[in-house]
């Protein structure tokens, strides 16, 4: 079905009006605003880069487009003679409304409905953008007389004048609201062929796809800056170095380690020099809440505890394998800069643990000095062993699955 979309709001208004009229002549209607809004809906799409546009071509379940009413037979099949309005008030509500995309600093706009279409649960065609194209723009639509509506999809292609310039693309779907989790899958091809895939929460709001250096940088030493903040286990591990600490130079040494450590496995994970199995992270999870409770315990056992750095260094190369997961489904974001947006990361993890160290070492001096000191480093790594204890416990669970393929 080929149509077009008048990117004004009279244009928008008149087609809501065909669309009243339409819906108008009888039958059965169904809104889908009085379904429970879905738990989590997958969104396919692929964006080409041309000279003079951008070209979209999107694929939603039907069930998900809420506030749309679509013609019915039965209360149950769609009527798809008279489905053409409909489809065209789910673009514009959903897609035409909501989209954002940005080239370099200019907000492109009108967005334009070139092609809608339903499409059976069976179909394959959105494997690749050309087959995607054939199948949206095809006007043989070649579907059964009885479909059950809310278990079609909507494929629909939309088009935007972008004059090619080289600058950065930042998309945003605006999909937030189709259900509680929307994982956008989007395969952007640009203009020298080049195929990026990304798959992301349409939550995550604007998404770059083509960064500059800079802008890789950034994103990716706020990340690792984030991360060690909101990584409690890494923090609790953190935490126990610091309750021991009496002086900034008995730091130094251990921190050191640490830091070498866990950057030489993130830097090697991020290479591929890591094991790939679904079994390693589960493990490594298990071996960072060991790590913690080692830690505590030694801070209670022992009142001076000496070469630390030793052990510093081999919880490193653990803890450094645990960054590496949060920075693998990130890498997808760096754009053609990897190893700048791996050092960024890693910058920003040391940032942030530098952060915590500020923070929490003149804190632990200044506790060093009162009486209490050591009744207090005894009850607050009693604390924190506790709660990795019951850590190991959860991630035992999952890691003891994966037993025989370590074994083995």
């Amino acid at each position: 079905m080929r149509c077009s979309q008048t990117p004004s709001s009279i244009g928008r208004l008149l087609c809501r009006l065909v669309l009243a009229v339409t819906l108008s002549n009888g039958g059965f209607y169904v809104c889908t605003q009085a379904h429970e809004i879905p738990n989590d809906v997958q969104v396919k799409s692929f964006l080409k880069q041309d000279e003079q546009s951008l070209t979209l071509f999107i694929r939603v379940p039907l069930s998900s487009m809420k506030e749309v009413e679509f013609p019915l037979l039965n209360n149950l099949y769609l009527d798809i003679p008279r489905i053409k309005p409909a489809l065209l008030q789910a673009a514009e509500l959903w897609f035409v409304d909501n989209l954002k995309i940005v080239q370099g600093q200019q907000s492109l706009n009108p967005v334009s409905v070139r092609s809608a279409r339903i499409s059976l649960p069976s179909d394959r065609s959105f494997v690749n953008y050309e087959q995607a194209l054939l199948h949206v723009r095809s006007e043989n639509w070649d579907l059964p007389s009885q479909l059950v509506w809310n278990q079609q999809y909507l494929d629909l292609e939309l088009q935007v004048n972008a004059k090619y310039d080289n600058s950065n693309i930042e998309i945003d779907f605006g999909l937030e609201r189709l259900a509680q989790r929307v994982a956008i899958d989007l395969r952007f091809q640009l203009l020298d062929a080049e195929e990026r895939a990304f798959e992301f929460n349409a939550r995550e709001g604007a998404v770059l796809l083509n960064p500059s250096a800079w802008q890789a940088s950034w994103r990716f030493i706020q990340m690792g800056f984030k991360h060690i903040l909101s990584g409690t286990d890494h923090l609790l591990f953190i935490a126990c170095l610091i309750l021991t600490a009496t002086q900034w130079l008995s730091l130094v040494g251990v921190i050191t380690s640490f830091t070498v450590a866990h950057s030489l496995t993130l830097i090697a994970a991020a290479m591929g020099y890591a094991p790939s199995g679904l079994w390693f992270m589960p493990w490594v999870e298990l071996a960072i809440s060991f790590s913690i409770l080692y830690m505590a315990l030694e801070n209670i056992w022992r009142a001076e505890v000496h070469r630390r750095w030793l052990v510093c260094t081999l919880f490193g190369l653990i803890h450094g394998f645990g960054f590496s997961f949060a920075l693998h489904e990130s890498m997808q974001f760096a754009g053609t800069h990897h190893v700048l947006s791996l050092l960024s990361f890693n910058l920003g993890v040391e940032a942030g643990q530098l952060l915590v160290l500020l923070l929490g070492v003149p804190v632990a001096m200044w506790l060093a000095t009162k009486a209490y000191a050591r009744i207090l480093t005894i009850v607050l790594s009693a604390l924190i062993a506790h709660l990795a204890w019951h850590w190991m416990e959860e991630r035992w669970d999952v890691a003891a699955k994966f037993l025989p393929n370590v074994l083995f």
